[in-house]
């Protein structure tokens, strides 16, 4: 899946396209001490899944992003995250899976 990332300096925003790809849904990932607080809003959440998935794969773009920070506790917020014209798009480090898929097509 392709993934597009955005930053306002401190969050991550992620957008996630929707199941019929017929739009996306904006996660945003701040750290706050020992903490991620990840604020999103999706049918899921408003048919009491405790996790959607979108918090599991915003949580793992986040640990891309920022590798070298202990793991955090995740705690969620349901609200709608509106794309702001003021954050800068970014590309995260690749994955481990990606790595070794490139390790992989260059020694062929």
């Amino acid at each position: 899946m392709s993934l597009t990332t955005f930053t306002d300096g401190k969050a991550l925003i992620c957008a996630f396209p929707s199941s019929k790809q017929n739009g996306v849904y904006l996660v945003k990932v701040e750290p706050h001490y020992n903490d991620l607080i990840i604020t999103h809003d999706c049918p899921a959440c408003h048919f009491g899944h405790k996790q959607c998935k979108h918090v599991q794969m915003a949580a793992e773009a986040y640990e891309r992003w920022q590798w070298w920070e202990p793991k955090k506790q995740i705690h969620t917020v349901t609200r709608k995250i509106v794309l702001s014209s003021e954050w800068e798009q970014i590309q995260l480090p690749p994955s481990p899976e990606e790595q070794l898929r490139a390790v992989i097509d260059h020694a062929s």
